[in-house]
């Protein structure tokens, strides 16, 4: 357990201690669950209002903040504050490096100083494993891949041979990184021929892949996923997939074969983009959205996309489509009639 005092975290957040500086603090919690030893960061109105019934021995608070006979600890961005509390209290890597005698390194390939290699984790020929990388139990690094320095593989991860996997990358539980792409032709008979995936992955540095999450080989070349990019649990990146530095690919995403994806970009969950498409920098596609086409910077919504100033005005009339179709066929009955009508009487 990590013990600190107030006025350390105070200097860690850049914010001002109003109480005793030297009280201990060694976890943080959420404010309804807070108990002695530990600090809560409180940020919406609602948490500010509960400020009262909240036991934590110290809060962090936005600027300003009233809180008589509270210890507190007051910041311009609790959010801030927040995340840097996180790291501080995140549990550390207790293992020391070293190659279980259950786990299989290949003579043949290398494995930086201070990596670890867990039980039942596969390391074959070929392959490089950068220095101070965590191998979790039952991983697969496959013939000719390249994990770098600092990366941490959890357990159950599968590298197909060759990929590349840069530094300080994680990869949670189930990721299948350089499965086939998914390619078919049929014959003269309409029989589904396979096409030959002999390309390969490559993820760039400082890049997060969630748990069960597959990134397809390509089918030449390489599918590439940019520095820093972030990808959710169950997101599918399709072969020869090219996505930019920096983007945010949320749980259930889809990307087809040979999309391209500009830096900054958010796919949101369950959004849908077609093959071929080409998404421009900092666009936003929201939830369960369907991408057919190239689309610009924005925020889009729907399916088949569209930009979302468009999309919300369009989207609460659909529900009303029925009945104004129906009052449409009645004034056009009526207009009928009353052409008739001025027709007889001419």
């Amino acid at each position: 357990m990590k013990t600190t005092t107030v006025g350390e975290i105070a200097t860690l957040v850049g914010g001002q201690v109003e109480g005793d500086p030297q009280a201990a603090i060694d976890r943080i919690e959420p404010p309804e669950e807070a108990g002695d030893g530990a600090i809560a960061v409180l940020t919406g109105r609602k948490a500010l209002a509960s400020i009262a019934g909240c036991r934590a021995s110290a809060l962090v608070v936005p600027a300003g903040t009233e809180a008589p006979g509270r210890l507190l600890v007051r910041v311009a961005e609790p959010r801030r504050a927040f995340l840097a509390l996180l790291e501080l209290f995140a549990p550390g890597e207790e293992r020391g490096p070293g190659l279980h005698p259950q786990s299989f390194v290949d003579p043949g390939a290398v494995v930086g100083e201070g990596t670890w290699v867990g039980p039942g984790a596969v390391v074959e020929a070929g392959a490089r494993v950068g220095a101070r990388v965590r191998v979790h139990p039952h991983v697969v690094v496959g013939a000719g891949a390249r994990v770098g320095d600092d990366s941490v593989l959890f357990p159950g991860v599968v590298l197909y041979p060759g990929v590349t996997v840069g530094n300080r990358v994680r990869i949670h539980s189930g990721a299948v990184i350089g499965s086939d792409g998914f390619g078919y032709e049929r014959d003269a008979q309409g029989v589904q021929r396979k096409v030959p995936q002999i390309g390969t992955v490559e993820i760039a540095d400082d890049v997060e892949i969630g748990a069960n999450s597959c990134v397809d080989r390509a089918t030449i070349g390489a599918t590439r996923i940019g520095a820093g990019t972030k990808i959710d649990n169950l997101v599918q990146v399709g072969h020869n997939a090219q996505v930019g530095e920096h983007c945010c690919v949320i749980g259930q995403a889809g990307l087809a074969g040979s999309v391209t994806v500009g830096r900054f970009s958010v796919l949101a969950g369950q959004c849908g983009i077609s093959d071929h498409v080409k998404i421009a920098e900092g666009t936003v596609v929201g939830a369960q959205s369907g991408v057919p086409n190239d689309i610009g910077p924005g925020i889009w919504l729907g399916s088949p996309a569209l930009l979302a100033k468009d999309a919300r005005r369009i989207f609460p009339v659909l529900a009303r489509l029925p009945e104004l179709l129906r009052r449409l066929r009645e004034l056009e009955e009526k207009v009928a009639t009353l052409e008739g009508r001025g027709a007889d009487g001419a």
